[in-house]
């Protein structure tokens, strides 16, 4: 792998950074209240609310990371588009579940959204562009907390 970075490849960076950050913040912005979920019956290990912009900042600046490295040293479109329809899975399940109120519709998303997470770290490994698995890892971690959470909070309400 090439470790020069040029001037375009940091501003590549910091767009798929900027645009991850970007499509977190307009999925945010669909949900009237977030107060929903403290009015939900949660199961156990439910993380106080303000856990949920920190780490979906956090995820969000991974994930913008991860598509630049694959940028930068593959151009397997079933990783871009796998990037896409996670992204937009990703988007659906604020409005589905704060704004609707389909908590199952939500989980069924969610699931959908694991398996792209999941299929795109494998094409990252198949591509030897490991680093960009690596940095999903967290990604798909909370997504089977948030599954958790989310199937939970069906069962118990």
């Amino acid at each position: 792998m090439d470790l020069t970075v040029s001037k375009k490849d940091i501003l590549m960076l910091i767009l798929a950074v900027a645009f991850c950050l970007c499509v977190g913040a307009i999925s945010g912005l669909t949900a009237p209240s977030m107060d929903i979920y403290a009015d939900l019956k949660t199961p156990p290990l439910s993380p106080p609310g303000i856990l949920f912009p920190i780490m979906w900042t956090i995820l969000y600046i991974l994930m913008g990371i991860s598509i630049w490295m694959m940028y930068r040293t593959s151009h397997n479109m079933l990783f871009y588009t796998l990037f896409g329809l996670q992204l937009v899975l990703n988007f659906i399940w604020t409005p589905l579940y704060f704004t609707w109120g389909f908590m199952t519709l939500a989980f069924i998303d969610l699931v959908l959204l694991w398996i792209a997470v999941a299929v795109m770290m494998y094409v990252a490994y198949k591509e030897n562009v490991r680093i960009s698995m690596y940095l999903l890892i967290p990604y798909i971690l909370w997504l089977t907390f948030a599954a958790y959470l989310n199937l939970g909070t069906i069962l118990l309400n």
